[in-house]
């Protein structure tokens, strides 16, 4: 018998250019007039370390930009990212640079080369350490129009042995470059400060730059040590010029002047619509204040005041303000000390008050048959909602 030999197989000529234009797209970066077909099986053989100078302009392929960010990092959430690979892969990217930068060893030249790249990708700058202590003036300079998002914290990673208090925590001197560049910037909307050991010395440096700011809509300084003396800065910012729709001050050390500072703020202001104050120690009287400042507010809609050490005086602001105001729909007055026929008071009133979705009354000393009553009063509301958002078709129509 003759020997059967397997038929040679000849590789087609367009997978032999696919191959040798992924292999030399670092020479010769360009698809030219290929159809996007063969563009797509090219990147998809793409080496996953080409400079990112090159790729960037270039591939637009979520893809690729998927298989750099996998090989690269172990957990990555696209949907903190705007849902695409190639801003996630570009903001992680740049996170890494400013947590991982030393002025002893790293060239801040190439740090402003690679921030004023990624500027067109950015959109969110997300630091959890940063040693360096760099003067986030040079970010923005060299990140014009961008980011649109900024959350820092001046932290160490594994110190071990080596801890040094003073390592962590915003420097004043960091305030003052900080506030420089918030006087400028005009595209930043959303600024977290948290767990930066923020004293009233530093609130108010920030303060002297964000009352030049006309962009910021989120401002969070919650983990700090601010006190009444801050308190009363940053309530100068909330005039009828303001911006700010969400703050968050939660667990600093606010007091009742600081309080009541606030709450002086908030009757004039024109757009907040959440406002976060628990693990403070507001008191009853300055817990009062503050909910007495929302009782006609057209626009607010989630308020937590919890462990504030509040009692019947604020009990009696809550009755009041779920009579009268028909735009909160989030109440948060846990871990108070109300008393259980104040909360009763307040179970009469929310049956009223139609707007109201979510009422957190644990640990308020209240009864159990107010709380259930509560809790069922919410439920069926849900329901009533969830019905007529069917019933409409799925609009999310929210009436009841």
């Amino acid at each position: 018998k003759r020997n059967m030999q397997a038929p040679v197989l000849v590789t087609p000529l367009k997978d032999l250019c696919i191959k040798t234009v992924a292999l030399n797209f670092d020479n010769f970066p360009s698809f030219g007039n290929l159809p996007d077909k063969y563009i797509k099986k090219i990147t998809n053989i793409l080496p996953l370390d080409l400079p990112l100078e090159l790729v960037g302009t270039l591939i637009t392929d979520e893809d690729y930009w998927k298989r750099r960010a996998m090989a690269r990092w172990r957990n990555c959430e696209v949907s903190c990212h705007g849902n695409s690979w190639k801003q996630l892969f570009f903001e992680r990217n740049l996170q890494d640079a400013l947590e991982e930068y030393d002025p002893a060893s790293h060239d801040l030249v190439n740090l402003k080369r690679l921030m004023t790249y990624s500027r067109r990708y950015v959109q969110r700058v997300f630091v959890t350490q940063l040693p360096s202590h760099l003067d986030l003036q040079i970010l923005f300079d060299c990140m014009v129009n961008s980011p649109s998002s900024l959350t820092v914290t001046f932290d160490l990673k594994d110190v071990g042995m080596d801890y040094d208090r003073s390592l962590f925590g915003m420097k004043l001197s960091d305030c003052r470059c900080l506030a420089k560049s918030l006087e400028n910037t005009e595209t930043l909307t959303h600024l977290d400060l948290s767990r930066n050991a923020l004293d009233d010395d530093k609130v108010r440096m920030l303060a002297s730059g964000l009352i030049e700011n006309l962009s910021i809509t989120h401002l969070s300084l919650a983990h700090n040590r601010v006190a009444d003396r801050g308190v009363r800065a940053l309530a100068k910012l909330l005039d009828s010029n303001c911006t700010i729709s969400i703050l968050d001050l939660h667990d600093n050390q606010i007091h009742t002047e600081g309080a009541k500072a606030l709450a002086r703020a908030f009757r004039g202001n024109p757009c907040i619509l959440s406002v976060n104050l628990r693990l403070n120690r507001m008191g009853d009287e300055g817990t009062k204040a503050v909910i007495e400042s929302f009782k006609n507010s057209p626009t607010l809609e989630r308020l937590n005041v919890s462990s504030n050490a509040a009692g019947a005086g604020t009990s009696q602001a809550t009755v009041a303000m779920l009579r009268l105001n028909r735009a909160v729909t989030e109440l948060d007055i846990s871990c108070n000390n109300l008393g259980a026929d104040n909360v009763a008071s307040i179970r009469k009133a929310l049956e009223v008050n139609q707007a109201i979705k979510t009422l957190d009354l644990r640990m308020t000393g209240a009864r159990m048959d107010d709380e259930l009553a509560v809790a069922e009063n919410l439920r069926a509301r849900q329901e009533r909602r969830d019905k007529a958002n069917i019933l409409s078709g799925g609009s999310g129509s929210n009436k009841t």
